[in-house]
C-alpha cells in the first residue's frame, strides 16, 4: 500500500529551502529584487545582446533602464531565430536547453528558449507554493494527486540547429528526486502524457482517476477542461470523497468557468493559480490569502502604468488597488520584456505585493483599425451580462461577416431568455469607450454588434467546441486560456444556433 504521507512530506522537505529563501526575501524585496538583476546582468554582459546593451557598464538599476528600453516579443524574433540556427552566446551565455512554443498576439506562435538559470527560476515559485500547501492542509497530503497533463499529439521536433521544440512534459520543472516521488504520487502515469489521440488519452486519464480512491489533490490549468474530462462521470464528489484541493485558473476570463467546478465539488477549497506565463513566473497562491503571491526570487520584475505608459515602477514601489502591466527580466534571455499582462494590486504581506490576474493587453482584434483588446473588452462584457443579470455557460465576442458590413458577435449560450437588443445596446456604448472603435462604428466600417445564441448540448457545449477548436488552431489542449475576444471569423459555423438580433 503506497505511504502517502511519508512520500507527500519528502516532497514537502525538497521544497523547504525555497520556501524560506522567498520568506526572507520579502523583508527586503528591493535588495533581494536588484540582486537579482545584477546576477542576470552579470551573467550575460558578453552576449550579443549583452555587448549590444553594454551591459558591462551597468552599475546600478537606473543603468539597466537606461540602456535597455520595454521589449516585445518582436524585438528578440531575430535573436530566437539564431538561436534555432544554433548559434550560442546570443541571449544568454547559458546553452539553450529548448524552445518553448506559445501562441503570439501578432505572429501564430512565440518561440521561448529555456535555460537551466530560467527552470531554476520557475522553481522558484513553484517550489514556495507546493511547500505551502502540504505544509498548511494536511488533508492534501493524506492522499494521491492529479497534475494534468497534456497530451503530446505530435512527436517531439528539432530546429535546423538540432534545439528540441517543446518540454517533454511538465515534469521537466522538477529534480530528478521530486520527479521520482511524484511518479509515485501521480494518480495518472506519466506515459499517459504520450498518447496522441485525444479521445483515448481522455478515456485512459479518466480509467486512472475512476480507479484511485485516494486523491486528494488536484492541479490542471483550465477548468473548462477539468469539466470536460469529467462530464462522464456521475456524481464526482462521491466517487473522490477525499479531495481536498483543486488548483485551476479563476482569475480573469476563467472566474465565470470555474463555476463549474464549484458545483460538481461543492466542498472542496478551490485554489485560484497565480499568474504564470511560459516567459516566466510572475505569481503564486498562499494558503490563507485571496491573492497570489509576487515570486520575487524568480525574475527582475517591474511595472507599467497603464495610464501613462512612462511611469514604470519596480516591485518595492507599487501602490494598493492599481493596475499595471508585468515587464520581466529572465535568466532565458529576455530583457524587460513586457507581458502584457495586467494585474491590480489587493495587498501586501510583509513587502511583498499580492496581486490578482485582470486580463491581457495583448490579444487584439483590428480589423480596420479598432485595435480591440481583450482587457477593454472583458470590461465591458461583463458589465453588459451583469446589467442584464445574465450569467451564461459560455460567452465571446469575435467578429462576424454576417451582413454586407462585418460587426463583433456576442455568441451566448445561456438557459435563461434575455433582451438580445438590450445587450447589443449595453455592449456597444460600452466598445465605444474605445476611440478607434467607436470611429469605425461612425464611419460604416463596423455595424453594431450581434447576438448569437448558441443551443445548449449536455452532450457537447459551446466549452467543448471552444477547447476542440482552439487544439485544432495548434494550440495545447489542457492549456488553452479562457478567452472572451476572438480575433478570427467563422465562430458561427463552429457553434450550433442562431442570430438573435
Amino acid at each position: 500500500m503506497v505511504n502517502y504521507r511519508k512520500l507527500n512530506q519528502a516532497l514537502r522537505e525538497s521544497c523547504r529551502e525555497a520556501s524560506e529563501q522567498f520568506y526572507a526575501s520579502i523583508c527586503h524585496i528591493q535588495e533581494s529584487q536588484t540582486r537579482k538583476l545584477f546576477q542576470i546582468v552579470k551573467d550575460n554582459y558578453r552576449t550579443d545582446f549583452g555587448k549590444r546593451r553594454e551591459f558591462a557598464k551597468i552599475k546600478s538599476v537606473e543603468d539597466f533602464r537606461s540602456v535597455v528600453p520595454v521589449t516585445t516579443y518582436e524585438d528578440y524574433e531575430d535573436y530566437v531565430a539564431q538561436i534555432a540556427d544554433g548559434k550560442e552566446n546570443v541571449l544568454t551565455r547559458e546553452q539553450v536547453l529548448m524552445l518553448e512554443p506559445t501562441s503570439g498576439s501578432t505572429s501564430p506562435s512565440k518561440f521561448i528558449p529555456y535555460t537551466s538559470s530560467l527552470k531554476k527560476e520557475f522553481q522558484q515559485g513553484i517550489f514556495p507554493w507546493l511547500y505551502d500547501i502540504l505544509a498548511n492542509r494536511p488533508n492534501v497530503a493524506a492522499g494521491s494527486f492529479y497534475w494534468s497533463v497534456t497530451p503530446a499529439t505530435h512527436k517531439q521536433e528539432k530546429t535546423s540547429g538540432g534545439i528540441p521544440i517543446g518540454f517533454g512534459d511538465d515534469g521537466a520543472y522538477f529534480t530528478r528526486e521530486q520527479q521520482g516521488l511524484i511518479s509515485q504520487l501521480s494518480a495518472i502515469p506519466f506515459d499517459v502524457a504520450q498518447i496522441q489521440d485525444i479521445g483515448e488519452f481522455r478515456r485512459q486519464t479518466l480509467a486512472h482517476l475512476t480507479a484511485n480512491k485516494d486523491l486528494s489533490f488536484i492541479s490542471v490549468w483550465n477548468p473548462t477542461f477539468l469539466s470536460l474530462l469529467l462530464r462522464p462521470v456521475d456524481k464526482p464528489a462521491e466517487v473522490w470523497p477525499n479531495l481536498s484541493l483543486i488548483s485551476t485558473w479563476a482569475d480573469g476570463n476563467a472566474a465565470h468557468y470555474v463555476k463549474d467546478i464549484e458545483r460538481l465539488f461543492p466542498n472542496v477549497k478551490i485554489q485560484p493559480k497565480g499568474l504564470i506565463a511560459t516567459e516566466g513566473f510572475v505569481s503564486f497562491p498562499l494558503v490563507g490569502y485571496d491573492a497570489s503571491a509576487l515570486s520575487v526570487n524568480s525574475h527582475f520584475f517591474e511595472f507599467r502604468n497603464l495610464e501613462n505608459k512612462n511611469d514604470v515602477r519596480l516591485a518595492h514601489e507599487l501602490k494598493k488597488g492599481r493596475e499595471y502591466e508585468v515587464v520581466l527580466t529572465t535568466s532565458g534571455g529576455f530583457y524587460r520584456y513586457n507581458l502584457e499582462d495586467v494585474v491590480r494590486v489587493v495587498g501586501f504581506k510583509e513587502q511583498c505585493p499580492l496581486i490578482r490576474f485582470v486580463g491581457r493587453n495583448n490579444n487584439v482584434s483590428d480589423l480596420f483599425g479598432e485595435k480591440l483588446n481583450e482587457y477593454h473588452v472583458s470590461r465591458a462584457i461583463g458589465e453588459t451580462l451583469k446589467r442584464n443579470s445574465l450569467t451564461p455557460s459560455f460567452f465571446m465576442i469575435a467578429p462576424e461577416k454576417a451582413g454586407e458590413v462585418p460587426s463583433y458577435v456576442i455568441f451566448i449560450e445561456s438557459a435563461k431568455q434575455f433582451d438580445a437588443n438590450s445587450v447589443v445596446e449595453d455592449l456597444d456604448l460600452r466598445l465605444q469607450d474605445n476611440y478607434h472603435y467607436k470611429y469605425c462604428r461612425k464611419l460604416g466600417q463596423l455595424e453594431r454588434p450581434r447576438v448569437f445564441l448558441i443551443d445548449r448540448n449536455p452532450e457537447r457545449n459551446a466549452s467543448d467546441i471552444y477547447l476542440e477548436e482552439s487544439q485544432t488552431r495548434g494550440k495545447k489542449i489542457g492549456n488553452v486560456k479562457p478567452a472572451v475576444l476572438g480575433s478570427q471569423f467563422g465562430w458561427s459555423e463552429k457553434f450550433r444556433g442562431r442570430y438573435l438580433t
